[in-house]
């Protein structure tokens, strides 16, 4: 009797010994994002911009620049949309446009706002989510008054307009906004360059001796050289605005 239990704990010890026993758990990867990133890299002539940095104009001016901004917005593609606003200041990044979630895949081809739509732009800023670039403290002096609205590029800098080029040296400040001087662009045939194995980036190039020697109208700093976008500044700050959008490319 004995030796027949001692035989049964056996036996079912050896079934319970063969039966499957549970895997340990896989952990499951976390699946990771595409993130993108847009930079804005100003030239002058093709040569990079430099804050404080002499460059020669079509009518033999030296200037050199000490403030550039620009707010963009509805950067998208066919439907897909990578950001809704960006505040570009060359002080701060000297290409850093935006920066997140995003699959570069979808822009090939882009269309985007140089400014800030009528529907947005008399906001108040300081009701905005405090992540959005728009924000009046990201925006900062991107900003004239939520009455107003917003600042859509500012440049500035300094100039020599003498014709001797003795060094009498002038200030000169463009400062474009307003309802109407809202500019849409277009770039085709984008290329993205990998940064790691989840970040992608792209290069809006800018050159600033585009925006006085324009496809058709020039900016001369001598006599035109300060627009607030006042009612008397109007067609300055129209040529400035339309010269801003040629000098842009891929």
């Amino acid at each position: 009797m004995k030796k027949l239990i001692l035989l049964l704990l056996l036996f079912f010890g050896f079934l319970y010994s063969c039966k499957e026993k549970p895997k340990d758990e896989i952990p499951v990867p976390e699946v990771s994002q595409l993130k993108a990133r847009v930079n804005v890299v100003p030239t002058y002539q093709g040569v990079p911009m430099e804050f404080n940095q002499n460059y020669t104009t079509q009518e033999g001016y030296t200037i050199s620049f000490t403030k550039l901004n620009i707010i963009m917005t509805k950067f998208k593609n066919n439907g897909k949309q990578l950001f809704e606003s960006a505040v570009y200041k060359f002080e701060k990044n000297k290409r850093l446009l935006w920066e997140g979630l995003g699959d570069y895949n979808n822009f090939s081809s882009f269309s985007a706002t140089i400014g800030v739509d009528a529907s947005q732009n008399h906001e108040d800023p300081s009701a905005r989510a405090s992540d959005d670039p728009l924000f009046i403290l990201n925006a900062g002096d991107m900003h004239w008054g939520w009455n107003t609205g917003y600042i859509f590029i500012m440049i500035e800098g300094k100039a020599d307009t003498t014709s001797a080029q003795n060094g009498d040296v002038i200030n000169f400040l463009y400062h474009i906004g307003n309802d109407q001087f809202t500019r849409d662009f277009s770039l085709t045939d984008i290329q993205w360059s990998k940064v790691n194995n989840d970040l992608y980036e792209t290069n809006i190039y800018l050159d600033l001796y585009k925006v006085f020697d324009g496809a058709s109208n020039d900016v001369d700093i001598k006599t035109e050289r300060s627009s607030h976008t006042n009612p008397d500044q109007l067609a300055l700050s129209e040529k400035v605005i339309d010269n801003f959008i040629d000098a842009l490319s891929k």
